[in-house]
């Protein structure tokens, strides 16, 4: 099928990192269906009138890039936004390719993918990733575009069960499927051979995560400075953000600069590197939904310990990892110590054969591919509620199609 991805996130020129994980879905699916990309950004000066246009082959998807005004009136900068997409639309059906899917990344780009699709007869699908539902962040304007998006779009397709109960509160009558999210394991994937320990003996942790509040790095600082094997322990942080510098200052406050690195940002080669160097992949989060990177340490054969929130229970068992409540840094401590005592019982090869088979480019294309067999053919499976909302939602003479069919 022909697929238009729309993510509202999506990695820039300036901003490598952001929304890497909707690139590697569009990855994924480029596998097995025709994908063009179609991300846009907000800029508040900008030097054009409404929106600017731009295409490239970037990871071997044709990419087009809408940067768009952003007015202080957040329905004018929409509206910019949907100018440029509607151009960019334009361009594709002069080159006589129309879309089959709009697959909309996050509820915001949900909108104008509902538009795109109502012009092109396309069925709109809109996965959610954003943990500002769990936060309770969404209210007002956002509260509003979230509940339309989620109510006409044609499947909504959270990442994890959590976050699908949080919108299932806000959008009864949505169509809901959980569809997590993916790896690359030609990338990241196990040591051949089984790792030594590092030359003084330490046990090597791994994080990697924006530096913000919401990933709880200060916690785990403060549970390196409570671990029993202290200092036969060494912390490697990979990421940047607006906590950088307030999170060295307290290891050197704690006494941990001469066991904790930062590294900054790193290209996803690199952090697979770290991962198959490192003994235990640690994630000390006060809020997630399906974390890409414990994906990416079981890929690795790295074993986790985590926090237990939002998605992160489905996620991690005992066979993978430990997890621990969150913003504690005791029993982030202890956690720890237990992961690293069982060491030699994970399973390397073990846990990236479940990584590859549960969250592979293959596997999550497979699933792709038969929810867009179903919402294009005549099988609608979703829940009772979502058939409602199909069934308010749509013209008499698509329901009447649909009903022949069905």
């Amino acid at each position: 099928m022909r697929v238009l991805v729309v993510p509202k996130w999506y990695p820039w020129p300036d901003r490598p990192i952001l929304g890497s994980f909707c690139r590697e879905h569009a990855r994924a699916l480029a596998r097995r269906h025709d994908v063009v990309v179609l991300a846009s950004d907000a800029v508040t000066s900008p030097g054009f009138v409404a929106f600017e246009l731009g295409e490239a082959i970037e990871s071997g998807l044709r990419t087009l890039r809408v940067r768009y005004r952003r007015p202080r009136f957040r329905p004018a900068a929409m509206a910019c936004q949907l100018a440029g997409m509607l151009v960019a639309l334009g361009r594709l059906r002069l080159d006589g390719w129309r879309p089959d899917v709009v697959h909309a990344h996050v509820y915001s780009a949900g909108l104008p993918a509902l538009v795109l699709g109502r012009l092109t007869g396309a069925k709109v699908v809109l996965s959610e990733h954003y943990t500002g539902f769990q936060r309770e962040l969404i209210s007002g304007y956002d509260r509003f575009v979230a509940r339309i998006a989620f109510r006409y779009a044609d499947l909504v397709a959270p990442v994890s069960r959590d976050l699908a109960r949080h919108i299932q509160a806000l959008a009864p009558r949505a169509r809901v499927r959980v569809v997590e999210n993916v790896v690359d394991t030609d990338v990241f994937h196990p040591v051949q051979q089984r790792r030594g320990q590092a030359p003084d003996g330490a046990a090597r942790l791994l994080t990697v995560a924006a530096l913000v509040a919401k990933k709880g790095h200060a916690d785990l600082l403060e549970a390196l400075a409570r671990l029993p094997q202290y200092p036969k322990v060494t912390l490697d942080l990979i990421g940047d953000g607006e906590l950088r510098c307030e999170l060295q200052a307290r290891a050197r406050r704690l006494g941990l600069e001469p066991v904790v690195r930062f590294h900054g940002e790193r290209r996803k080669q690199e952090v697979a590197e770290r991962m198959r160097e490192a003994d235990l992949f640690v994630l000390p989060s006060r809020f997630e939904n399906l974390p890409c990177v414990l994906i990416e340490a079981m890929a690795s054969g790295l074993p986790s310990v985590a926090t237990a929130v939002g998605g992160v229970p489905e996620l991690i068992d005992g066979a993978s990892g430990v997890l621990c409540p969150p913003h504690d840094p005791g029993a982030l401590a202890a956690a720890i110590s237990t992961a690293l005592s069982r060491r030699g019982e994970y399973d390397a090869v073990a846990l990236a054969g479940r990584a590859r088979r549960r969250f592979g480019y293959e596997a999550i294309a497979r699933n792709w591919t038969q929810i867009y067999d179903e919402l294009c053919g005549t099988r609608w499976p979703c829940e009772r509620p979502g058939v409602l909302a199909f069934r308010r939602g749509t013209s008499h003479s698509v329901r009447r199609r649909w009903r022949a069919g069905r």
